[in-house]
């Protein structure tokens, strides 16, 4: 069975800084990622990145392929196509779907992924949780689309639609915004945005290239179906810590972690979104805890072994 002394599950941005932080501070490490390609949640973001200081990126590939330029992602010891399954606390064995190793330390950096609406299973005419509404809107110029959600994402993705959709309906399952307040008066602005509160998908039918919704919705005046060409969910996220079975959550399956980014094993600790829960969700924080995590690995390492 091969040592690793830092294990690090996940290859987006909180994944890579600790990769970083174990090459500046001494640590050998391994970084499984179970898809084919360093990055994660980095590939998703077509807008610009304006808050990551100090420069401006037009998209997130933009700031990932100046990211993998560092010299520690240039000689980072990388396995691709290897997913985080199992963790044996006791031994301190971590398994993967290709293999087992001993570990000293575990960095979870695993992210979220985009939460499923039921209703929609088997549907032909949603469009992926990747889909762009700043990049791709023009592919759905002239067409009618539903989102569903009422936070930021959803709001945006809304907004930024109408200025090449016929017609946007926006799907609101409680009688508030989760986003923020002003997004109202830019919705109210747009004479090709309707919102439906109070509803929910129920079930939906193929019709030729256009679909029939079938709607739930305490508000009387609301259809009870609805013609769209696409619909875009935009109902949140939850943290991939599935199979990590013991180990403390809250909200979405998000890893609760300490003040030092460990969780409740002193070998176990987590990072970036899989740790923050939606609301706080942020590339500088994920950088940020990452140093934190494997700053405090290196303290406990040299506390146990001062020579």
């Amino acid at each position: 069975m091969e040592h690793v002394q830092v294990l690090i599950a996940g290859g987006g941005i909180a994944g890579l800084s600790a990769a970083i932080w174990c090459q500046r501070l001494g640590l050998s490490c391994l970084l499984v990622e179970k898809s084919d390609r360093l990055g994660g949640q980095l590939h998703q973001i077509h807008n610009e990145i304006w808050d990551f200081p100090p420069r401006i990126y037009p998209r997130g590939a933009s700031l990932l392929e100046e990211l993998c330029q560092h010299p520690a992602i240039q000689k980072l010891n990388v396995r691709l196509g290897e997913e985080l399954l199992a963790i044996d606390r006791d031994a301190h064995i971590v398994t993967t779907s290709r293999t087992a190793y001993r570990v000293d330390y575990l960095l979870i950096a695993t992210g979220v992924t985009p939460n499923e609406i039921p209703a929609l299973n088997g549907c032909k005419r949603v469009l992926p949780p990747a889909f762009s509404t700043t990049a791709e809107a023009a592919s759905v110029a002239g067409l009618e689309l539903a989102v569903i959600g009422g936070g930021d994402r959803a709001l945006e993705s809304a907004v930024n639609l109408t200025t090449h959709a016929r017609h946007v309906y926006l799907l609101i399952r409680s009688n508030q915004l989760r986003g923020r307040s002003d997004w109202l008066r830019k919705i109210a602005a747009l004479p090709n945005l309707s919102v439906l509160w109070e509803t929910e998908v129920k079930g939906y039918q193929h019709t030729g290239e256009r679909l029939l919704l079938k709607l739930a919705s305490r508000r009387p005046e609301n259809p009870t179906e609805l013609y769209v060409d696409w619909i875009l969910p935009r109902i949140g996220v939850h943290g991939n810590c599935s199979g990590l079975d013991g180990l403390p959550t809250f909200g979405e399956g998000y890893l609760k972690t300490d003040a030092f980014q460990r969780a409740d094993d002193s070998w176990i600790y987590g990072s970036g979104d899989a740790t923050n829960g939606a609301e706080y969700a942020s590339l500088s924080l994920a950088v940020g805890q990452a140093m934190k995590a494997v700053k405090h690995m290196s303290m406990q390492y040299r506390s146990a072994n001062p020579f």
